[in-house]
């Protein structure tokens, strides 16, 4: 008969692959946690109420990849139907390149600006009015700023950063009062206290109608933080 003998195998790991792992694992920890995660921002878009039921108002959701490429950075939808059209989609354009403008030389953004919608268009009648909002969105957006959940604007935007006037600020105050909001900022000259309103007036005394010259005054009241 042979005897069968069992020998304990050990193996080692070579020194040199130890180095490359933790040389890997320190570097994996030096990335900035920006670049795990996209930034993201949800900007209420304060509209006239269209009917008595409606509750909340529609949101734009707005997410930044913080991507290298492109270099020069580029708004997208993120569904493969654009969802807005009529004078919304100018209204957009103009206030994301407001907002690029407006940061540059000491932000200079890449990759991709992805848009979502909590609506379907169009938003013709609407979209002017949205603009200011939308410039705040972008700005808060590139600067990593995060918005009050209680605040939300109404007000179209001039070149200069002014803020400029719109139409039916109390149906807009009502959809404010409806959709839980404790302020709504109107521009200028257009502060509004209605005598007879949609909602009942213990829901109507719970928000605060402001008024704000420019993009820079909304943005610090909307964020607690200046451009």
């Amino acid at each position: 008969m042979h005897a069968h003998t069992t020998r304990n195998h050990t193996y080692s790991i070579s020194p040199l692959l130890i180095t490359l792992v933790a040389s890997l694992a320190g570097l994996l920890g030096c990335l900035p946690s920006t670049a795990l995660a996209s930034r993201t921002v949800t900007v209420p878009i304060s509209v006239a109420l269209t009917t008595d039921q409606q509750v909340g108002l529609p949101a734009f959701v707005m997410k930044w990849d913080e991507a290298s490429q492109p270099t020069s950075l580029a708004l997208r939808w993120g569904r493969s139907q654009v969802p807005v059209r009529g004078a919304g989609m100018g209204s957009i354009h103009r206030a994301f390149s407001f907002a690029v403008a407006r940061l540059a030389p000491s932000i200079r953004p890449s990759g991709i600006l992805s848009l979502y919608v909590t609506f379907v268009g169009p938003l013709s009648t609407e979209g002017s009015a949205a603009e200011a909002a939308l410039a705040i969105g972008f700005l808060a957006l590139l600067k990593g700023d995060s918005l009050s959940k209680e605040i939300t604007i109404t007000g179209t935007l001039e070149r200069d950063g002014t803020i400029g006037q719109v139409t039916q600020v109390a149906e807009k105050t009502t959809a404010a009062a409806r959709g839980g909001y404790r302020i709504l900022l109107v521009p200028r000259g257009q502060f509004y206290a209605p005598r007879i309103n949609r909602v009942a007036l213990s829901l109507e005394s719970k928000v605060s109608v402001r008024e704000v010259d420019t993009l820079d005054e909304a943005y610090e009241i909307m964020t607690g933080r200046k451009l």
